[in-house]
């Protein structure tokens, strides 16, 4: 019988879960909420919120004398300052891990480190960590080599908080070619949940024939599930409905692993598996990953 390998860490992580928790709750009792970008990188998630009254606006001036609640990636400073002339009621759901990270930026900053972020230059998370950072830092992404004044006396490495450990030891090693070792510190940002799935990802891809990443396209954590799965396993495929499992041929498939991003409902998993079942001649048993 056909197997259905479901990883340990689906559904929300524990900043996700205090976003939405945080929304639904203050949509229930104001009717209406508004939040500068998607709050979570999730389409579903995104499309119940906004049923219950969520409005995504692209301008800080949009929140003019409306509730408004800062997503789990943060805001940067300047836009909270601009924030606060439009409307004072301002709910913050920033990730409890990110706050933790950009505390350690402006620390960082304020001793005079100059600090080379790793990671998306268009993530809210890493512009709110530049604007933290001011002039006393670069974004490096991923893949490039940053080169770098000697003149400064003391750098600092940080990686935005869903990078995968590949990528940003990757990084490291490029930056450390411009810079003297002794006067660097690296620091682990990483979230530790996005380390364990990644780890999760890895170990799912090489036990089972195909593995199947459930998240937001947009979702920087999902992106490198599928890229850690792709590395070992090439029938790696990233959907973000239930639906879209039907797209995928997986009649020769004998293990199918499901893993998911750390903004997907564990509703959207039990959906998936139910449409797993649905679709195959030979159902599928659902199995915990270490059985």
């Amino acid at each position: 019988m056909r197997k259905i390998i479901l990883g340990k860490s689906v559904g929300f992580c524990f900043g996700v879960t205090k976003a939405v928790k945080m929304a639904k709750e203050i949509l229930e009792k104001r009717k209406t909420l508004t939040t500068l970008g998607d709050l979570v990188h999730n389409p579903l998630v995104m499309k119940e919120l906004k049923l219950k009254g969520l409005k995504v606006i692209q301008e800080i001036s949009s929140a003019r004398d409306c509730p408004f609640i800062i997503r789990s990636h943060g805001l940067a400073p300047d836009l909270l300052e601009k924030l606060r002339s439009f409307t004072r009621e301002i709910y913050d759901a920033t990730c409890p891990f990110v706050r933790k990270v950009q505390n350690l930026v402006k620390e960082l900053s304020d001793e005079n480190y100059f600090i080379f972020l790793v990671g998306d230059p268009g993530h809210p998370e890493i512009r709110a960590m530049q604007k933290i950072a001011g002039r006393n830092c670069a974004i490096v992404k991923p893949g490039q080599t940053r080169n770098v004044a000697r003149a400064k006396k003391k750098w600092a490495i940080i990686g935005q908080t869903t990078l995968s450990l590949d990528l940003y030891r990757n990084a490291i090693s490029g930056i450390l070619k411009n810079i003297p070792l002794e006067k660097a510190t690296i620091f682990n940002t990483i979230c530790p949940v996005s380390i364990e799935r990644q780890k999760e990802a890895l170990s799912l891809a090489r036990r089972a024939d195909a593995l199947i990443v459930v998240g937001g396209r947009k979702s920087s954590n999902t992106q490198k599930l599928v890229h850690i799965g792709k590395k070992v396993n090439s029938n790696t495929f990233l959907i973000e409905f239930p639906q879209e499992v039907k797209k995928i041929n997986l009649a020769k498939f004998e293990k199918i692993g499901i893993i998911s991003g750390a903004s997907t409902d564990v509703i959207c998993i039990k959906k998936v598996v139910e449409t797993l079942r649905t679709i195959q001649r030979k159902k599928y048993r659902e199995v915990k990953q270490y059985e």
